[in-house]
């Protein structure tokens, strides 16, 4: 009886990978024991409508891990039972910026021993994220996906087998309930960051948004700071670009550091003290964040809980849906 092979002829997983994973499924799962014999080449060629070939490469590879042996004139044979399976990873993020790279650290730095992990970014173009995941198919043992939002590419993760794919960051309201998930709650997470520092934001009379329209930025953002706004009768405004000349007893929430930039240094040629006459808001926090103008006022997830979170579902085998945490980091520009 060899009921515990697997091969799926539809998959994109190469044959013999299949062939590979389920002897190390087989020996997990005890059908197969140490000494035990296994099926011979011809055997599994004729009964999976495999090439020689193909099954022969499958051998070669277990018996390089030592978990096969050859018997001259008997066959195979199962020469280790306890097979320690270290973890390589495929982690594909959407771009490289100052956060995700701690994000990448604390993800190293979880894993540590128990494998390893290549890095790869798409930038948001979807025949780079496409060609990506294709090319890796049967490479990895887990891939972590950073998804462009958008229901064009499920056809390309329907490829990476289901237990093995996990959603990172963005993506939780279109793939994160399908898939094990580590993601920000970008709506709830500005309302409740917004909340927290209503004490400093209501001595300024008005709130506004710099969300430029050239970015990838989540828009639930938008939505979450106009249900803040909206709940607390604040004077609100959302713009793609920073205003031409910014306003005393004014706040701004602003998403990419360039609007950042624009918003210090206004506020530097004009005299304005940032806490006191205006208030400034910057999405994201990264260490440069906590020294520039005597420190700018963050709302932030915890990149390094993120990158912690996901590896330890992969090496427990969880298919948990988590929304990593947020909070508002108030320093003296609010």
């Amino acid at each position: 009886m060899i009921n515990y092979i697997k091969i799926e002829p539809d998959s994109p997983v190469p044959k013999y990978k299949q062939l590979i994973n389920s002897f190390h499924d087989a020996i997990d799962e005890k059908f197969l024991k140490k000494d035990q014999k296994i099926p011979s080449i011809n055997e599994l060629a004729q009964k999976f409508q495999l090439s020689r070939d193909t099954v022969l490469t499958a051998f070669n590879d277990l018996q390089a891990r030592g978990i096969i042996s050859s018997r001259p004139g008997k066959g195979y044979y199962v020469n280790n039972a306890t097979i320690t399976r270290t973890h390589k990873i495929f982690l594909l993020f959407d771009k490289l910026t100052s956060y995700k790279e701690e994000l990448y650290a604390a993800f190293k730095d979880e894993l540590k021993r128990k494998g390893t992990v290549e890095i790869f970014f798409h930038n948001f173009n979807i025949k780079a994220f496409e060609s990506l995941i294709r090319d890796s198919i049967g490479n990895y043992t887990a891939y972590v996906v950073m998804p462009i939002p958008s229901k064009s590419v499920a056809d390309t993760l329907a490829l990476i087998p289901k237990d093995k794919l996990y959603i990172l960051d963005r993506g939780r309201r279109i793939y994160g309930q399908d898939f094990p998930s580590v993601c920000q709650a970008f709506k709830k997470d500005v309302f409740k960051a917004l909340t927290s520092g209503w004490e400093l934001l209501s001595k300024y009379r008005k709130l506004t948004l710099i969300f430029p329209s050239e970015g990838h930025a989540p828009p639930e953002i938008q939505r979450g700071f106009a249900e803040f706004c909206t709940k607390t009768n604040f004077e609100f405004e959302i713009l793609a670009h920073p205003p031409a000349s910014i306003k005393i007893n004014e706040a701004y929430l602003v998403i990419d550091d360039k609007s950042l930039v624009s918003i210090v240094k206004q506020a530097q040629q004009m005299g304005y003290e940032l806490g006191r006459e205006v208030g400034v808001i910057s999405y994201n926090d990264t260490p440069l964040k906590s020294v520039v103008a005597n420190g700018i006022t963050t709302i932030s997830t915890d990149f390094d809980a993120m990158g912690r979170s996901v590896v330890n579902l992969i090496l427990n085998n969880k298919k948990d849906h988590i929304e990593n945490p947020c909070n508002l980091v108030v320093r003296n520009s609010l």
